[in-house]
Order: C-alpha cells, then structure tokens, then sequence
C-alpha cells in the first residue's frame, strides 16, 4: 500500500530521534539458541542500504524532509543498484575481521530489497529487477559468515504508523499482517539465517513494551520465527527482551549472562550521506570494539553504500584498517570472556582474557618497571601479539608481575596488544583497581569526578580535607600508592573509624575506601596512617550512594491531553509543559479530571517492585500525554537533599510547589521547558523542611515512551509515602 506521510509531522528535537531502545527490560530472558558463534565473533558488519542511499541525506531523509510517500517512491525508478556487489561486501567483512554480517532488508521507509509478494515496492520489481537480500545472503554463506538481517517493522509507507492503532485500527491491523507476512517470506525463502535484527517497533506516543508489543503481536511474530529457524537470535527491538540487547551509539554492556551488542556508524549516519563531515578513526573504532569484548559483547560497525551500492572509500579505509589490526590481535578479542578482571581498570592498560591469556591493550609505549597487579596463576610467558621475543618478568607472592628489559621505545601508531600465558586459569576476581572516572552507561547514575592532589608526597599519615555538599550517605574512594602491602588506618574528624584499609600489594597504584559514611553537609577530614610503611594519596572521589525509588512510593495521574505527537517540534513540549495543569495545590487527591481522549483521570496508588515509573502503562490508557507522578518524603529537620531524575525525554521536578533547577545548561530549558531531559539522571539539590515534603514530577512522552527513574541520597533517616 502506497500513502502520503501525515501533514502533522514535524521536525523533531534533535535528541529524540531514535525509535529504536526502550528502557532497559527488567529479567534476563533465557537463550534460545546456540550462541557459540556469536561469542566466537565478537565483531560483525551492518549494511545500510536502501532508496535512503539514492537521495544521500541518510536513512531518515524521507521523514525529516517530509517527502510524501507518492514522490520519495518514485526513486525505486532510478534505483538500480549498479555497483552493489555481494560478494564484494563479503569480502570486505572478511578482510576486516569480522564473523557475521547484518543486511537491512528492509529500512522504515518500507522498500523492500527482497521479491516480496506482498508489495510491489521492491527492488525486483522496480529497476533493479535484483532480489538483494537473496545476493547477499549467497554471498556470505560463500565467505563463511554468519547471516543476520535487519528489518524495520514499522513502515513510513502506512498512515497508520502516524495516526496510530486507536485513530486507524483497519490501516493499523493491515500493515502489522503485512510486517508478519514478510517476516514469514524472509525467515522461509532464504535458507538458515543466523541473526533476525529488528528495528522500529513503534505505537506512536505509546511506549511501554507491553502496549507495543500488544499493537504488533510481536510474541506470535517471534514464536513464528523460531519455528521456521529453530537455530536463529532475535534481538530486543520488537518490545521482547528475546536474545540480544542492542545498545545504539553508546557503549552500554547489558548484565552479566546476557548477550549484547553495540551497533555503531563510523560518522552520525546509518545511510549513505553525501556531505558526511565527522568520521571516528579506525583506532578510536578499534578501542571500542576492546570496549565490547572486555564487557563480553558484540561490536556492530556499519557501513552505508552509496546511491549506486559502493561502499565509500573512507568506509572501506576504516574497515581495512581494523581487518589489519584484527589479523594481528584478533585472538584478543574473539571468544572474550567477561570477568571482575577485564572490566577493572589496569595500570597497564584494560584487559581482555580469553582461556589461560590475558591480554593488556597498550594506549602507548610503556615504562619501565612495568607492573601488572591481580595474576594469581603462574606466567609462563610474555609477548606482543604483533611479533618479537618474549618479555622478561618477575613474579611475586602478591600477585604482581613485573616486566623489565622492555624494548626500546616505539611509538604506537594502533593499539598494540600484550599477551600474559598463565599455567592455570586466570582469577576471575577483581584485581588492585585504579581510582578512575568510569561510564557507567545510558541509564545508571553517573560516578562523581575523580579529583587530584596536585601536590602529594609519600609519607606515614596522609590527610584530606573536603566538602560534603549535602547530608547523606557516601563512599569515600581514595587512590593511593603504598611502598609495601599492609593496613592503613582511617580517622574521620578526629574519630577512629573501626575498619582497617587492606592494601594488597606494593608499588602499584590502586583504591581503597570507606563505604556507606553518613556524612553530615559542610567539611570534612579524613586522616589515614600507614601501619608499616610510607604511602601517597594522590586521588580521591565523594560518591552519593544513590536510593532508587521505584514505583510503589508513587501516586500516579494521567495522562493529560497535550497537543504534542510523536517527533514533533520541540515548541510543543515547551506549551505542554508550561501549560497543563498548575502546579500549586497538587491536585485534588480524592478528585478526577477530564484527561487525554474525554477520559476521567485520577490519582491512583503505585504497586509493585519495578524500579522504572512506567506513566503510559500505570496511567492504564492507550492515549498520550503529561502525567504527573506524586510522593511525599517526611524529613525530621530542614536540610539539603541530592537528587538524580532520568526520563524519556522530558521532565520537571517540583518540590513543595517550588521548580526543581538540575544540572542541565540553562539553554536546553530554554528551548524545551524542562530542567531534566534524557535516559541519563540528571542531578539537582533540593530543600527539605522539616515534615511532610511533596515531590511531584511532571513528565512528557518522548519519540515514543514516557517514563521516569529517581534516586536520591538517603541520609538514612527519611520516610516515603504515596
């Protein structure tokens, strides 16, 4: 079916273009196939290809541009794809170094690559009279690559994915029977594909996974897949969890016993874009291909042919460059595991390990003596990957490694790889770790700044004087660098505090701290002595131990009508936010409103253990809209209180009536009305009276979810309450 976009489509705010993630699921859905091959991969090649690669203004070009459907479809006319060569595309997935490729057969746009029969918008039937997924698909099974194909269950080509379910059930319930349709034709006509990748599974402004994955009965989809391709992994973007988590331009790991996946562009693009600015180097693409293996995940890297079906040559450049660093280093990273070792931070460099090595990738040519700490089995040898003799070393009871005789200085023009052979199995115990500012991903609590003694010394006692900003609870994290192994004993404020601090070796930098201190606002001093011998303190952090506050200590309202849709402009959200509904009075707790769609709203009681406030599922309506979340927190004395609010996209925080002020740069306020924006919490402090407290976050759909976390730093003597 061929249609025009809808004419109320805006331009959207720049952040909110993805309509890919959700907020992280909660479980760890079991495995249903053999995963060996993906372990085993580690790196794998996307392909962006499509009408979108003809126009050269990226795979969105159709929707920012709103170009009706009835014109942008007439590119398939010139779509002949005269340079795309699948065996070529192989190839250079094999020189790079990678295990598996993922084919877009499919974009939001809806053109389809294959023969499909339930369209004629397809690359057989329009000029290129090729079946493109059948090409590429014979191609890699020919280079000994695993198969994966991207599809977009959405398509701009159905009004229905604009006006939604509720406005258009007949147009909606076509175009889900004809996403299942080609799923069914993919997953039967192609021989055994390896990896189904979904995208774009969107109910517009509805985005908890339930009600989405309801909208497209993505569960029976799924069962389908599974009976056709009994071997296949399914990724996460239908609204299930199913395989594989698959974080977008952030390098986020999922927890431990899940697999993961990073899909990333070399520049800001999927799709082919002829004025492509930025580009990543082949050594930063490298380091976070590292990143991926040490978490024990995948690296996705994309490439986006051109118009005719060419790769650009930079792309290409970029993919050689990695295949060469691969062909020497590539045992570092296939079949990665993932232990407390490799995601500590070593003096040496990070780590990855795979069997009885480690391998320490070198940022730059090391010093002299040259220490790795945590090796508990013995070594048996030392090496560069890259060539040349085996490294010297000492081995000590301690666990230390010490490296000596290196080569003469070499300038790294890569990343070179060190590769420490153990006689047994490496610890899989976190090792003397370096105080360092850490990611700690799209949707947790940022660590606070590492802050540096500028003038340190070695000595007996060491002390530190610093400012707590709020009453709460803290870790206290110190590096520090000791002569020998031995205890060190803690003071605060001039009080002996009972635990000792271990340091487990000497001559190596590494953490010790204090956990869990209820620290009271204004100065503090934290005194350490060195039980045998002299040490430095050069490094320190104060860390907020963040309380989640999930849903059960809120009263939830809403949704209210908002005249903004999905993707639209910024503006609206400003209106919304500005406009519905005061503030002052908090609402009539016992009363109702007149909410989105004519229904009656009122407040209702949270349940439950979930972490996230989910708005579009507890204010149980398929409209969207602002809702409101309210709590109130008893305080037994006026005081400060930190606070972390993250959202999708768009939040305010409102205590005791009072505009909560984040983080956040004035500007971004300016433009959308709201002083917190995005997955990431954002901090504020806030004032406490004594009593009763009211917390009311006011919160707006994003592209396509509305939900919202809060953490805050408990002293320890708060009360919370609905």
């Amino acid at each position: 079916m061929m249609a025009s976009l809808s004419s109320a489509v805006k331009s959207p705010p720049a952040r909110a273009v993805n309509l890919m993630e959700a907020a992280p699921a909660g479980g760890l859905p079991p495995s249903l196939a053999d995963a060996g091959w993906f372990h085993g991969a580690r790196f794998g090649m996307f392909i962006h290809y499509g009408l979108y690669s003809l126009h050269g203004c990226g795979e969105w070009a159709m929707y920012f541009d709103k170009i009706p459907a009835a014109d942008y479809n007439c590119l398939a006319g010139r779509f002949t794809a005269a340079g795309f060569d699948a065996d070529a595309l192989a190839d250079l997935a094999k020189r790079a170094g990678a295990g598996y490729v993922v084919f877009g057969a499919r974009h939001h746009e809806g053109f389809c690559l294959w023969d499909t029969r339930t369209t004629a918008f397809n690359t057989v039937k329009t000029a290129a009279q090729r079946d493109l997924v059948r090409e590429y698909v014979v191609a890699c099974r020919r280079a000994g690559l695993r198969v994966g194909l991207y599809y977009s269950i959405m398509s701009w080509q159905w009004p229905a994915i604009f006006s939604g379910p509720a406005r258009d059930p007949q147009g909606w319930k076509a175009m889900v029977a004809e996403t299942h349709e080609q799923v069914r034709e993919l997953m039967t006509g192609y021989g055994q594909i390896d990896y189904l990748w979904y995208d774009g599974c969107v109910v517009p402004g509805l985005g908890d996974a339930t009600i989405r994955a309801k909208h497209w009965r993505s569960g029976e989809l799924n069962a389908m897949v599974r009976r056709l391709q009994p071997g296949i992994l399914i990724n996460d973007r239908a609204a299930l969890p199913e395989d594989v988590t698959t974080p977008e331009q952030h390098l986020t790991p999922a927890p431990r016993g899940r697999l993961w996946e990073c899909c990333q562009t070399m520049g800001a693009h999927w799709g082919w874009h002829r004025d492509e600015q930025e580009s990543k180097t082949a050594k930063e693409l490298i380091w976070q291909l590292i990143f991926c293996a040490r978490h024990g995940g995948n690296f996705l890297l994309n490439v986006g042919p051109d118009g005719a079906g060419r790769v650009p040559d930079c792309q290409v450049e970029r993919m050689e460059e990695i295949g060469r660093w691969m062909e020497l280093n590539g045992e570092a990273i296939r079949d990665s595991e993932r232990t407390s070792y490799t995601e500590a931070q070593h003096l040496i460099g990070v780590a990855t390990c795979r069997a009885r090595t480690l391998y320490f990738h070198l940022p730059e040519w090391p010093k002299e003596p040259l220490v790795i700490a945590g090796v508990t089995a013995p070594v048996e040898s030392v090496r560069l990957l890259s060539g040349g003799a085996d490294w010297a070393f000492e081995q000590t009871e301690d666990g230390c490694v010490t490296l000596r005789g290196l080569p003469v200085f070499t300038p790294i023009s890569s990343v070179e790889v060190l590769a420490v052979t153990l006689s047994g199995a490496p610890s899989h115990q976190a090792p003397p770790s370096l105080l360092v500012a850490r990611d700690t991903g799209r949707h947790a609590p940022a660590e606070a700044a590492v802050n540096p003694i500028e003038s340190w010394a070695m000595g007996r006692v060491q002390k530190l004087v610093f400012d707590v900003p709020a009453t709460g609870i803290y870790r206290v994290e110190l590096g520090i660098v000791s002569r020998q192994a031995q205890a060190l004993r803690p003071a605060l404020d001039g009080r002996r505090c009972s635990q000792l601090l271990q340091v487990d070796c000497g001559n190596y930098p590494l953490t010790v701290g204090l956990p869990k201190l209820r620290l009271e606002q204004g100065r503090r001093v934290i005194e350490l002595e060195g039980m045998r011998a002299d040490f430095g303190l050069y490094l320190w952090r104060l860390q907020p131990v963040w309380k989640l506050v999930g849903v059960k200590f809120w009263s939830t309202i809403g949704p209210f009508p908002t005249e903004f849709e999905p993707q639209g402009d910024v503006d609206q959200v400003k209106a919304a936010l500005q406009r519905n509904f005061p503030v002052k009075g908090v609402f009539n707790a016992r009363g109702s409103y007149e909410g989105a769609g004519g229904r009656k709203v009122k407040w209702t009681a949270g349940k439950g253990t979930e972490e996230v406030v989910n708005l579009a599922l507890l204010c149980g309506s398929d409209q969207a809209g602002v809702c409101y979340a309210r709590m109130v927190v008893t305080s037994p004395e006026e005081r400060d209180l930190l606070v972390l609010l993250g959202c999708d996209w768009w939040a305010n925080l409102f205590v005791n009536d009072g505009l909560v002020v984040s983080e956040r740069e004035p500007a971004g306020f300016a433009a959308d009305g709201a002083w917190f924006n995005g997955w990431k919490p954002q901090s504020a402090c806030v004032r406490l009276r004594k009593g009763g407290n009211t917390f009311l976050i006011k919160c707006h759909p994003g592209s396509t979810d509305n939900w919202f976390t809060f953490f805050l730093n408990d002293p320890g003597d708060l009360e919370f309450g609905a």
